[in-house]
């Protein structure tokens, strides 16, 4: 790719105003060149206010503009697929929020699509970039907490019960999937594979048509055994993983906070990092250097689908339907 990766943007919403928009032009060696809504007038104002040369109200508009030879997908889930697979025919690298798909097979369809048409897929897991994140996968690598044992996360929070979110049909299912996908991806980077998944879902309120509480036991490829439960419609707020060794305990409490802790012996040790701003940032200025050729690790489909098969297995009405694809028994 030239050096220069020129982005398109589909579907101006929220997370492409806050959080990803500006990354994609604030990143060196990336600029924002193009971006589509379905409302133009809305689309020509996210233009104009992000510095983009050029608004368009269709897909095809936004496939076919030259300039552009990357594209990011910010559109709901529901939507992901069919956009994937018409960026790669387009021949036009492709980046897709999270979660990647409504479901396993989807997310195969694109891994597909991508890999038969020679372009890039990758999946907005920003997090893995984040310096706090980065740090605390280089502890547990260089055997702060010495061998890992377990973890536990845990989620509670009273999340909003209207909205597309909360709308199988476009979202796949609940905040789980919006909110608890970062967190699964965040085990996987951390922890390594998953092996084995158990999980069971429910919404006993019926406030909308999702679920509302989700819990898994996980085996990790490693034998570390992980506990997570996810529940949004109960108090106080909790958010924290704690990750268990031979040697001690690191603990980030809350989780999205700025440092962590670990806990060796009668010893205690906090490290503390800035939030990226944009928080995209860091995602992106790597990904920027993946398409100039580099060989960091990335957020990949083959890694972004992973997260997709742990939910799934939650939200399926077989609590035993994901093995890892060849592990052993």
């Amino acid at each position: 790719m030239a050096q220069t990766v020129r982005w398109g943007i589909l579907g101006c919403g929220d997370v492409a105003e806050r959080k990803s928009g500006p990354a994609l032009y604030q990143a060196e060696g990336s600029e924002l060149v193009a971006v589509m809504r379905r409302d133009k007038a809305k689309a020509e104002d996210f233009a104009l206010r992000h510095g983009a040369k050029r608004a368009y109200h269709t897909v095809e508009g936004l496939l076919s503009d030259p300039e552009v030879n990357a594209i990011y997908i910010a559109t709901p889930p529901n939507l992901h697929r069919e956009q994937t697979l018409q960026v790669a025919t387009a021949g036009k690298h492709v980046l897709v929020e999270k979660p990647m798909a409504c479901n396993t097979r989807e997310a195969e369809e694109m891994i597909t699509a991508c890999q038969s048409a020679g372009v890039l897929l990758h999946v907005a897991y920003y997090r893995r970039f984040y310096p706090k994140f980065v740090a605390v996968r280089h502890h547990l690598e260089t055997g702060a907490i010495g061998t890992l044992l377990g973890a536990r996360l845990l989620t509670c929070t009273v999340a909003p019960s209207t909205g597309w979110r909360v709308e199988p049909s476009v979202s796949g299912g609940g905040h789980f999937l919006d909110v608890g996908s970062h967190r699964l991806d965040m085990l996987v980077y951390l922890l390594g594979d998953v092996h084995r998944v158990h999980g069971f879902s429910a919404n006993r309120l019926q406030h909308h048509a999702g679920e509302n509480d989700v819990v898994l036991s996980l085996q990790m490829a490693s034998g570390a055994l992980v506990s997570a439960g996810f529940h949004y419609h109960t108090t106080p707020p909790q958010d924290t993983l704690e990750i268990y060794g031979s040697e001690g305990t690191l603990i980030l409490s809350p989780f999205d906070g700025t440092d962590f802790t670990i806990h060796r012996g009668k010893n205690t040790e906090t490290f503390a990092f800035p939030i990226p701003s944009p928080v995209h940032l860091p995602f992106i200025q790597a990904l920027i250097e993946v398409y100039r050729g580099g060989d960091l690790p990335h957020v990949t489909g083959e890694e972004g689908i992973k997260a997709t098969r742990i939910m799934e297995t939650a939200l399926s009405p077989d609590p035993f339907s994901y093995t890892r694809p060849n592990a052993n028994a």
